[in-house]
């Protein structure tokens, strides 16, 4: 060779060091996906780089003449290193860019199979004439070189597409990646060209190659933060956003039916997601789309019961402005209105009843100035009854606030132990019961025991004869019956209790009601009232140690 060439040559040699360098900065970086594929990459690129060089430069190194010199078939190699570099090129792609983080040994295996026909091609053309292989072997060898050109541009396109979407990558990161694994193959390219193709044009083209590489490797790395700033963390991100959020969400078309739908509503909704995609939202969520638009908050049927919901719908729209549908996304705000319904309702009561109290305590207290006798009696009796209210308030505030964990308790034991507290004795009302031998679940013992003794609390105070307690199994679960023959809880009471609110005119009597409401919602459970002759409260208890216990609410 010429020493035209020669030079090429070294210049090619010195580019497929800078390459073997980039591979190893980036393997002393911290971990991140798509690093070790990244090396693997380099360490072949570099390899084909150095190698090519090395040998076509060693005639004139060791004073040979270059045309009988072992190593005239250098101008192979470039192409074969190149061909062996897409696989991990394709697997630093879908690990760098987030599509993919985790790819097993054995999909590598897979993804490399159609390797050995294409180098088994190349080995019998080279040996006996491509004209002489067989036509299978030509078919099969055509398809696994379109493969590896497929794997080659499939990595250029994600690194490119995420580097464009992304704002906090640098366009050349990507354009840098995709220059180093596409251009050099069109230099390359130039090698294997016609025979007659001269020595220092091929030493041009391998240089030239080469230098494509070690320049859009640098650049990527040195110039636009190669592993400092990538697109995994955007793609996992949004990821992230739609499968891991603890928000239900979805995806509309504008006939209202499911297109997508995370893996977070799917769990929540007890669905399978082929089941839901396709069907109308009102047959997955209960509500349809218009609905959740208007509503500050929705009621929605969980694995854990009702729970309440607030919607926010956006539309999605192209670039025309022509509404495609809608995505939804609904937070679990049930903790946050029980606390803020607990506030207001607190706030209103105590105000309104402690002010009643504390009147009766005053004029009293000004009557026994002059008559003393009776007045003293009802002073005590109005601070008991301050006392108690304060202190079912606490209790209250306790099993809604602390949330204790569940444990498995004994019903038939809880609603004796509740029965023990109620004062019946000062009374002429008699208590019966048809309890089971036990009724084992797994629950919250503090909310389950503040519900039966209000129930029960009520009951005893309003009914006129008799009280009757019943437990009966229910699928997941049980349910507690308490039957009175009073007069019936007054109809704007229980209207407060649905609402959600107490009006400004019109006050319960205590909390009693509203005690037994939040315990029921602790619990994940159900509550329903019958006024029609006397008044029945049907409260179901979930087992939240039965699997089944998901459909106790929704069958109540």
């Amino acid at each position: 060779m010429g020493p035209s060439a020669d030079a090429l040559l070294l210049a090619g040699i010195l580019a497929g060091a800078v390459v073997y360098w980039v591979g190893y900065r980036v393997s002393r970086l911290p971990a991140q996906p798509g690093r070790r594929s990244f090396i693997a990459f380099t360490a072949i690129l570099g390899g084909g780089c150095l190698t090519t060089g090395l040998l076509a430069v060693a005639p004139s190194l060791l004073g040979q003449d270059p045309a009988q010199s072992p190593w005239t078939r250098w101008t192979d190699l470039p192409l074969l290193f190149w061909l062996l570099s897409t696989l991990p090129w394709f697997v630093f792609g879908i690990q760098y860019t987030g599509t993919r983080t985790r790819v097993s040994r054995r999909a590598i295996l897979l993804m490399g199979l159609p390797y050995p026909l294409l180098f088994l091609q190349i080995v019998v053309s080279e040996l006996y004439g491509f004209d002489t292989t067989s036509t299978l072997l030509n078919s099969l060898g055509s398809a696994a070189f379109v493969y590896v050109i497929l794997l080659a541009a499939g990595g250029a396109y994600l690194l490119l597409q995420k580097s464009y979407a992304y704002e906090h990558l640098p366009l050349g990161q990507g354009a840098g990646l995709a220059v180093t694994m596409i251009g050099t193959l069109i230099v390359w390219n130039v090698i294997g060209m016609a025979p007659e193709t001269a020595t220092t044009t091929q030493a041009a083209a391998y240089a030239g190659g080469s230098g494509v590489a070690a320049l859009g490797l640098g650049a990527a790395l040195l110039r636009y933060d190669l592993f400092e700033a990538t697109p995994s963390i955007g793609t996992l991100g949004n990821r992230a956003l739609t499968r891991e959020t603890d928000d239900l969400m979805f995806v509309v078309d504008d006939e209202g039916r499911i297109v997508r739908i995370n893996e977070t509503a799917v769990a929540t909704l007890d669905t399978a997601r082929s089941d839901a995609i396709g069907r109308q939202l009102s047959e997955v969520l209960d509500h349809d789309r218009e609905t959740l638009q208007r509503s500050e908050t929705v009621a929605v049927q969980t694995t854990d019961g009702t729970r309440r919901y607030d919607p926010q719908v956006t539309t999605v729209r192209d670039h025309r402005d022509t509404r495609l549908g809608t995505m939804l996304s609904l937070r679990d705000v049930t903790d946050r209105e029980l606390r803020e319904q607990r506030l207001a309702v607190l706030n209103r009561v105590l105000r309104h009843n402690l002010r009643n109290e504390t009147d009766i305590l005053k004029s009293h207290a000004e009557a026994l100035e002059s008559t003393g006798g009776d007045h003293v009696d009802a002073i005590v009796d109005s601070a008991d009854a301050i006392a108690a209210l304060g202190e079912r308030a606490n209790r209250i505030d306790r099993y809604v606030s602390e949330s204790p964990d569940d444990a498995t308790v004994d019903l038939v034991a809880l609603v004796d132990a509740a029965l023990e507290t109620v004062d019946v004795e000062d009374t002429t009302v008699s208590v019966s019961t048809d309890l089971p031998a036990s009724a084992t679940l797994v629950t919250n013992r503090l909310a389950l025991m503040s519900a039966l003794e209000s129930t029960l609390d009520n009951a005893v105070a309003y009914a006129d004869s008799t009280v009757e307690v019943a437990v009966e199994p229910r699928p997941g679960g049980y349910m507690v019956r308490v039957t009175d023959d009073g007069r019936g809880i007054p109809e704007w009471e229980l209207d407060s209790l649905e609402t959600g609110t107490e009006s400004p005119l019109q006050h319960s009597t205590g909390l009693g009601l509203w005690q037994l409401k939040w315990a029921v919602m602790t619990l994940n459970g159900a509550l329903s009232f019958d006024t029609g002759d006397g008044t029945t409260v049907e409260v179901v208890v979930p087992d939240r140690g039965d699997d089944t216990s998901k459909s106790v609410a929704a069958g109540s």
